[in-house]
């Protein structure tokens, strides 16, 4: 994974015609390779997401990561500041309690 990748990924949901501000998203990343993320693309991550805030909105994000890797994802992430929006996310390893979390009300 990379900036650009990521980038591309969400531009594409966020101009997808079912796109719905505030909605729950499930992010399937169990196949998604993240070792090497460089500090500078989770950066440039975080101020894309930033910079749609607007659009993304106050909606929910599940990480669904392959077992045994959230805590590697949550290392990842806790390099440099922490995205700061209304939109709200967690992680998991399990699919099930992913897409429950996602479900429920923000």
């Amino acid at each position: 994974m990379n900036a650009a990748d990521f980038i591309a990924m969400a531009e594409d949901i966020l101009r997808h015609p079912r796109f719905v501000k505030d909605g729950s998203v499930l992010f399937d990343h169990r196949k998604l390779e993240f070792g090497l993320v460089t500090f500078e693309d989770l950066q440039k991550i975080r101020m894309f997401h930033t910079a749609h805030e607007e659009k993304i909105g106050a909606g929910k994000s599940a990480i669904l990561v392959a077992r045994g890797l959230s805590g590697a994802w949550h290392t990842l992430w806790s390099q440099g500041e922490k995205i700061k929006t209304a939109n709200k996310s967690q992680v998991f390893d399990d699919y099930r309690q992913a897409v429950a979390w996602a479900g429920e009300a923000p």
